[in-house]
Parts: C-alpha cells; structure tokens; sequence
C-alpha cells in the first residue's frame, strides 16, 4: 500500500511538473516571442541570377554541435529523474505512440469519408501533436499557415516540401495539416504502425527494387496534385502530400542535396522551412559518424524528455510555380528550390546528397578516416 502510494505520487509529481513547464512555455511565447521574418528577394530563383546561400563544404548537415553530457545536460537529467518527469514522459510517450499505431490500423478498417474515418484522422493529428508535447516540444510558431487554404479544397494541389531535423516535426506537421500523405519505402513497413499508416493516408508505397519504382511514384504524386474528385464527387486526395527532399535527417546547419522526386513532375510545391532554435542543445537527429558525434537513438529521446522545453517554428513558405526551364529539369527546380530554402532558415547549402555521403569510400565515409571541413562536395550530375 505504500509502495503503491509512493510511485503514485512520484508519478503524480512528474505529471504536475511537465504541466508546469507546459504552462511557463506557453507563458513565455505569449510575452516574448520569436520572430521570423521573410527574407526579402527581388529574385528568388538561383539560376535567374537571384541570391545564393551560403555554400557549405559539404559537412554540414552532419556537423552537430552539442554531443555529449555537458554538466547542464546532466543537471536536467537528474532533476527530471527526482521529480519523475522523465519516467512520467517515457512512458505517457510509448503509450501514446501505441495508440497513434492501433487508431490508424483501426482506421484501415473505415471506408474514407465515414465518420469512423474522420475520427481516427482527427485522433491521429490530435495524438502527433500530444507526442511532441511528451517530448517538451511545449510551443510551437507557425508563420503564414494561411498559405495552406488550399488544404482539404478542390483543384490541383501543390506538393509540400519540408526540411527535416527530427522526426518530431514530422508528427507536428501531421497536426498543422490535419493529416498528410507521402511516400514511404517499403523497408520501412517493418517499423509498428508505418504500413497501417500508409494505407490509411492514401500515401504512395516505394518499392526501390521495383524496376519501374519512378514512374509510379510519379503517378502516385499526380494523384494529389491533380485532386480529381471520384465518382460520388468526393476528393480522396485532398490530403496534403508531403516529401521530404533531403531524404534524411539534418544538423540545422545546412541543408543535404535535394532529391528530385518532388520536382520531377514539373507541377508547383510549397516549401515549408522548420527550425528548433536551441541554446544548450540542438534536438537535430544526426547520427554518431567520423564527421562528428551525433545524437542518436535511444540518447536523442533522454535529451528531449530532460529539456525544460524546446520550441519549433514553421514558416509556410508561398507556392512555387516552376517556369519553363524548371518543368523539364527536375535538377534545376530542386536546386533553386533547395537554395531559396536555404536563404530562409539562413544557413548553408550543400551539393553532397545523403547518399554519397554514406558510400564506402566516397568523402564523407562515414566508417572511413576522419572527415575534413576542406574536403569538397562531389559534382551534382546534371540533368538529362
């Protein structure tokens, strides 16, 4: 009984203390808040002579800058243990990130358009946000979210393009835009809850061993670029389709060569720029490598359920409609689009893609000799 009374309490406690916190940072993003301007640009297309961001060596994206267990670091940790806000967030996060797995495999079982549909999409985009929260991802900006009014209406539809940091932004973005679509590779579908929540968004499966794997992701893509309405007059591509270009997690401190699978349609996107601004630890999943130490699984989720709070802004960037040039090379619209996002969360661009980065051998093998700020980034090929 009072073992029982004991870890109740210690639970109650962590409970109370992660409502304080909650509550201080909402408090102090309504007294002070961060701003983020626009940039402002007479030009924003690189290859029309417009404004180039920095460009990086090519390290950047892998170059994190707050590893290890600094004596602040671990202040946090130990008062988040004493007060059971640490256990009290592992916790309430693995059951919640359960419940976003069963509601969306629940949800497969709706037709779309039933209420029992809507529901679990309302569930779902209400528990990614709970899941940020249980990661002191307490306040978060958006800037310009009326950019998005096409969301859910019919017509053609932009595909959104993202930075990505962690996956906590993910789930946000799953919030702000009340349920998203995307591609998602098949060797994924191993992980609890992605092959159900794929289904469940209508979200187009990447098989990379399927030899005509382009041509039916793009065919996947024009389905919610075109938002054709179905027999019964309903839009079951209203969604809004989200890929991340990068393919991969960055450090916030440049941005990875983008792909071209968002771009080769040659139809608009929507940029959409994200950034934790951060003093004593940038919550940027970026693996331990030779080009630095990074801040992998299972360390990353102790730090973020230690931290007092961390704060996200999302900029919605405007509509980019591609010219002429851009419509037939895929490379020049993800280069200038990568560049222009670049310039907004003014940091650097990079020419290596993630790919290369982890190719044996290649400059930034990451198993091979210490990387060096001055080794240069490989030549993007050119375009067909």
């Amino acid at each position: 009984m009072v073992v029982g009374l004991v870890i109740a309490g210690y639970f109650g406690f962590g409970f109370l203390f992660h409502i304080l916190l909650w509550f201080l940072a909402l408090l102090q993003n309504l007294l002070c808040p961060l701003q983020w301007p626009d940039i402002s640009l007479q030009n924003k297309r690189k290859s029309d002579g417009g404004e180039q961001a920095t460009v990086g060596a090519g390290h950047e994206c892998y170059a994190y800058d707050t590893p290890g267990w600094p004596p602040y670091a671990i202040f946090k940790l130990v008062l988040s243990l004493c007060t059971g806000l640490l256990p009290f967030r592992l916790i309430s996060f693995v059951l919640v990130f359960s419940m976003i797995a069963l509601n969306v495999k629940i949800g497969c079982y709706f037709p779309p358009f039933s209420c029992g549909y809507r529901f679990c999409n309302a569930t779902f985009a209400v528990l990614s946000r709970l899941l940020c929260n249980l990661s002191s991802c307490y306040t978060v900006q958006v800037f310009h979210k009326e950019r998005m009014k096409w969301l859910g209406q019919p017509g053609n539809h932009p595909v959104v393009v993202p930075n990505h940091i962690t996956m906590l932004e993910a789930f946000n973005l799953e919030y702000i835009t009340w349920g998203m679509s995307g591609c998602v590779a098949k060797s994924q579908f191993s992980i609890p809850g992605v092959k159900s929540a794929t289904q469940f968004s209508n979200g187009v499966a990447v098989d990379t061993k399927d030899k005509e794997v382009k041509q039916k992701v793009n065919a996947g893509i024009m389905k919610f670029v075109e938002n054709e309405p179905d027999e019964r007059g309903r839009y079951p591509y209203a969604r809004a389709f989200v890929i991340y270009p990068e393919g991969i997690t960055n450090s916030q401190k440049g941005l990875f060569r983008f792909n071209t699978g968002a771009f080769a349609p040659g139809m608009p996107v929507q940029p959409v720029v994200q950034r934790f601004p951060y003093t004593h630890m940038n919550p940027a999943w970026v693996s331990d490598s030779r080009v630095g130490p990074g801040n992998d699984l299972p360390w990353m989720m102790l730090r973020y359920m230690s931290q007092f709070s961390m704060t996200l802004q999302v900029k919605v960037c405007d509509i980019w409609e591609p010219n002429e040039e851009e419509k037939v090379d895929a490379v020049l619209y993800a280069s200038n689009v990568q560049n222009y996002m670049a310039l907004e969360l003014g940091i650097a661009v990079t020419n290596t893609s993630n790919k290369i980065l982890r190719q044996k051998g290649g400059p930034f093998d990451l198993k091979a000799s210490q990387v060096h700020p001055e080794v240069e980034s490989p030549e993007r090929p050119k375009s067909a």
